[in-house]
Formats: C-alpha cells, sequence, structure tokens
C-alpha cells in the first residue's frame, strides 16, 4: 500500500528545454512546424501571418477580424460554420497582434478531416457578410465607448502615445467612431491585402497522426493556390519617439473617482544581453502576487488593489510598464513609492530568500509552458509573432539559473533609476 502520510520529496530545477520542433516546406513554400508530443487524440492547428493592426493603414477593420472571419464563407453561413466546428468537436480563435494575426483551431483527431479543409475555405472565402457586420460593429462599439471612459485604458492610450508619438501606428486609439465607419469593403479590402497575399507560418501539436499531416497539406495547398490582385501589405516598424527625461502626461476623466497610472520605461531589447536579468530585476519589482511593489503599495500603504510591473517587448521598442488604479488622492504617494522600490532595488543587495522566490516564480513559469504541446506551440508562436529571440526559453532559464543579487543591483541602477520614462495618468487631479 502507498504511503499516504509521507509528502514527495521537493527538488530544485535541474534543466528545463523546450522540445524541437518538425521543420517542414509545404506547398507555396508554406513553413509547417510540427510538435508531435500529445497523449490524447487532440490537435492544435495554428496559422500565424507576420502582419498585423500596426501594418496597415486602418486597424479597425483588422481588429474585426476576431470576430467576422469565421461569419461564413464560400456556400456556408456563419451559423453553417459554427455548427460544422461544434458538431465535431473543435473550435476556432481569431488573434489580430500589432504585427501578427495568428488563426488557432482546436479539435478532435478523428474529425480532422472535416475541420481543417472548412477552416481553409474560412480562410480563403470568407464572405463578411454585412448585416452581421453591422451587428458586430454595433457590439464592439457600444463596448469601445464603455472601456475608453475607464481610467486604465485610458491611461494606456496616452502612454503608448507619449512613448511613440502621436502618429506612430503602436499609439493608435481605435475609437467607437471609427469602429462604427467600417464598411464590407474595408473588410475585404484589409483581409486581401494583408492576409491572402502572404504566406503563413504553420504550428501543428498533439498527438499527430499522418492522416492529419496530410489534411494540412491540402489546408497549405488551398492557401497557396489562391490568387489576388491586392497590394501586398508588409510588415511596417517604425521608429518611436522615445523620451529623452521623465515625462509626465495627464488626461482629466471628469467625475472619475480613481485615477490610472502607467509607469513606463523604455528600455533595451530582448536579444541585448542584459535582457533577461532585468527581467529577472522586473519581477522582482512587480512580477508576482508577493512582489515589492505589491507588499508596499497594496498590503502595506493600501492604496491600490492591485499593481504590476512586466517586460513589454515590441518589435519597434521593448518597455517596461508598471501600472495600476488607485483612488485620485493617493496618485502623488503611488508615483513616490514606485520611484522609491525602484532606488531600493538599485542601491541595496536582495537576500537570498527573495533571489530564490523569484528565481522558484520564473522556473515554475518555465516549466508551465511545459505542461502540454499546445502550450509548448503557444510559446513557440509569441517568440515569431513578437519577433524575440529563437533562444529565449534556454537563455531565460540559464540566466534565472545563475543571477545573483549583485546582477539585479547592477541592472536595476543601470536600466532603472533615473532614466528617461513616462509617467501617464488618467483620472481626476487630487484637491
Amino acid at each position: 500500500m502507498p504511503d499516504r502520510l509521507t509528502p514527495p520529496a521537493i527538488t530544485d530545477f535541474t534543466s528545463l528545454t523546450l522540445p524541437t520542433f518538425t521543420d517542414t516546406r509545404l506547398h507555396g513554400d508554406i513553413q509547417l512546424y510540427i510538435l508531435d508530443s500529445g497523449e490524447e487524440p487532440v490537435s492544435r492547428l495554428t496559422l500565424l501571418w507576420p502582419v498585423g493592426q500596426a501594418d496597415v493603414d486602418n486597424p479597425a477593420p483588422f481588429m474585426l477580424l476576431t470576430y467576422m472571419l469565421s461569419e461564413g464563407c464560400e456556400g456556408l453561413s456563419g451559423k453553417e460554420v459554427s455548427d460544422i466546428l461544434e458538431s465535431n468537436g473543435a473550435w476556432l480563435k481569431v488573434t489580430p497582434y500589432p504585427h501578427a494575426l495568428l488563426v488557432t483551431l482546436h479539435f478532435l483527431n478523428d474529425t480532422a478531416d472535416k475541420v481543417i479543409p472548412l477552416l481553409g475555405k474560412i480562410i480563403t472565402t470568407p464572405t463578411f457578410p454585412a448585416e452581421t457586420l453591422e451587428s458586430i460593429k454595433k457590439k464592439c462599439a457600444a463596448e469601445k465607448e464603455v472601456l475608453a471612459r475607464r481610467t486604465a485604458y485610458r491611461a494606456n492610450i496616452i502612454a503608448r502615445q507619449a512613448l511613440f508619438g502621436n502618429d506612430h501606428p503602436q499609439a493608435t486609439d481605435i475609437t467607437s467612431e471609427m469602429i462604427n465607419n467600417i464598411s464590407r469593403d474595408d473588410m475585404v479590402k484589409v483581409y486581401s491585402s494583408a492576409v491572402l497575399t502572404n504566406r503563413p507560418i504553420i504550428f501543428l501539436s498533439g498527438k499527430i497522426e499522418q492522416s492529419i499531416i496530410e489534411s494540412v497539406k491540402g489546408l497549405a495547398s488551398q492557401i497557396a493556390s489562391y490568387e489576388t490582385t491586392a497590394h501586398q501589405v508588409r510588415r511596417r516598424l517604425v521608429t518611436p519617439l522615445a523620451p529623452t527625461d521623465i515625462v509626465e502626461v495627464y488626461e482629466e476623466i471628469p467625475g472619475s473617482l480613481q485615477t490610472g497610472i502607467i509607469y513606463q520605461i523604455p528600455t533595451i531589447n530582448p536579444d541585448h544581453p542584459d535582457y533577461e536579468a532585468l527581467r529577472f530585476a522586473v519581477v522582482t519589482l512587480g512580477g508576482y502576487f508577493g512582489s515589492r511593489l505589491m507588499s508596499n503599495i497594496r498590503e502595506d500603504k493600501g492604496y491600490t488593489y492591485g499593481i504590476r510591473a512586466a517586460m513589454v517587448p515590441e518589435p519597434e521598442l521593448t518597455a517596461i510598464s508598471i501600472s495600476c488604479e488607485c483612488d485620485n488622492a493617493y496618485t502623488p504617494a503611488v508615483i513616490g513609492e514606485i520611484k522609491k522600490e525602484i532606488d531600493r532595488l538599485a542601491t541595496e543587495l536582495i537576500s537570498s530568500e527573495e533571489m530564490e522566490i523569484v528565481r522558484n516564480i520564473i522556473f515554475s513559469g518555465l516549466a508551465g509552458v511545459l505542461d502540454s504541446p499546445f502550450y509548448i506551440s503557444n510559446f513557440r508562436e509569441q517568440i515569431i509573432a513578437g519577433s524575440l529571440p529563437p533562444e529565449t526559453y534556454a537563455r531565460r532559464f540559464a540566466e534565472a539559473l545563475k543571477m545573483t543579487p549583485q546582477r539585479i543591483q547592477q541592472v536595476a541602477a543601470k536600466y532603472l533609476r533615473d532614466v528617461p520614462a513616462v509617467v501617464a495618468l488618467a483620472g481626476t487631479k487630487p484637491g
């Protein structure tokens, strides 16, 4: 009989390695990455196009692809598409990014021959029905109007405008008016020029059978054989107007009881040798529930319900983002405490106990990626979508393994303390 009273031994992480994908070229020079590591007969298929909202002239219709792409294709209505997917145990997700579009299909292996060809029809012959578009526009415009009144959202918009420059594609605020003005022709134009003229990268993960690979080959042929005369949209990276000093920007929101705070520091890119050490420092500062910012500003002072810090890598610019909401009266104090915690991280060595906590937070996150082939594929997709170094996973583990208090203090002093930043505030000024 097994011993139920003795807990299992706890051991340190010794090595974490991201599995290798099989790389194949399909019809039309479409690249296919395969990860065959599942035990259950389910699979995940993702198509990634290397263009996104920041690459097109009008990002509003590109954003609506999230809702409209599966709302009908040649010979099938949106309801019929939905019924086929649901009856075959599959579901579809469309995700637009600044410089990528991801279409992901989860499916049962024994229905792959039904849903993968359907995905090919959805991608190559979407109909964007006008009546459905009007309904979705109303819904999205109403949601945007509600969102636009939230202090956290407004702080994020003005922070991006100050960080990138008002006219930068990454700083565009898609308004309800922009959504209401979208026509079916706009949908067709942006889809034809950004998606149909480009070739996707395909990721296939799960318990992969040869019949599924054959279905994916057929999908690639469907996509590669589709011809369009539309002007081809390519990835457009525009140099941002990053600040040269600590700049504060403010937007008044009449009647607001809270202020949204975004403290953003432009910093080094993911391919820099110091990047992973700086990321470790940012996790220490505000990257988990018991972090320094949470312990001080939430637990000790009670100024906010939650505050977090994170590295936000974009192809044009990487920034460290510290964000929270607080009562208007606490705004100056919160900003002061953020700066105080940055100073402390840059001037005092952290304890060995805190080092191990943060190290294990990072290790746990990396180990979580390995929980399923779908998580692994998602991590690999995000690397390509965000133009991150392919060795990101290995570097993150190696750097965390050898991190020291001295290294944390060094990068905090160099990249966090007294450096150019944007402090964006949206709310009502106290007093």
